[in-house]
């Protein structure tokens, strides 16, 4: 195995151990296996199990006539960075998170869903790729397709910027566990929420630079489940399925409408 690039001799990769060919051109992200697993099984048709390693299990399967995969990511920019050239590598060429966050915004309620737009880089993976000033943006054909996919579905959703930190507790502006939060922290989420952002997640910025500082040809997306809301103070463990709808959705529209 070549140490720069660590592929076994039958052709898989390291951490996902998937071959050339065993993921889809069409291919979301989750996550969590468990999220895989809930999409390959109730939305995909003919899904088989293409890896299953440190977790990051992956699936291919179909969703109407258009051959899908998922891929889990794991949590945060570190793990998403690692998976993100292998699941290329594999032959994905669009990719759309289906994930969770916590809104900044009053108006969202959980089980709602967050098309991002565009992300705040406070993730740290992607400045390997690009200095700070660099954008990190979604594809825009695919967060049009996202906006028709959910106003087609009829699903409660908004539009907007995310932030993708490093950290879910402090890193979010939440307290530690002895109640502290640093002062410079608390800043940030008051100039985040006074700026519009719309939510907090831990991927956005990593995917969407990585992506398109690797090739014209690979487009990203995501779309999260709101769980949190952090101007009520509620949260609630919903809408991961009409998320995951949304984005299979808007795959099929692309499908229709640019070639791959």
């Amino acid at each position: 195995m070549d140490a720069n690039k660590p592929i076994s001799p039958d052709g898989r990769t390291y951490h996902l151990q998937t071959r050339e060919g065993d993921i889809a051109k069409c291919c979301l992200l989750v996550g969590s296996p468990e999220r895989a697993e809930m999409i390959a099984e109730n939305l995909f048709t003919n899904a088989r199990l293409v890896g299953d390693h440190r977790g990051l299990k992956s699936f291919t399967g179909r969703a109407g006539n258009v051959p899908m995969s998922v891929v889990t990511t794991g949590m945060g920019s570190a793990s998403t960075a690692i998976v993100l050239p292998e699941v290329v590598y594999s032959g994905a060429k669009r990719l759309i998170r289906v994930g969770s966050c916590s809104t900044l915004w009053r108006e969202p309620l959980p089980g709602h869903s967050a098309i991002c737009t565009a992300a705040v880089r406070l993730d740290g993976a992607s400045e390997n790729w690009a200095p700070i000033e660099y954008p990190a943006v979604a594809d825009f054909r695919v967060v049009n397709a996202m906006v028709e996919a959910a106003q087609n579905l009829g699903f409660p959703h908004h539009v907007g910027i995310g932030a993708t930190t490093t950290c879910f507790n402090e890193g979010q502006a939440r307290p530690d566990i002895s109640g502290y939060l640093p002062p410079r922290l608390l800043a940030l989420h008051e100039e985040l929420t006074r700026r519009g952002v719309l939510f907090y997640s831990m991927e956005e910025a990593t995917l969407f630079v990585w992506c398109t500082t690797h090739g014209t040809d690979i487009w990203a997306g995501a779309v999260d489940a709101i769980y949190g809301n952090r101007r009520t103070n509620e949260f609630a463990v919903r809408g991961e399925e009409e998320a995951a709808h949304i984005a299979i959705t808007a795959m099929l529209i692309l499908d229709k409408r640019f070639s791959l």
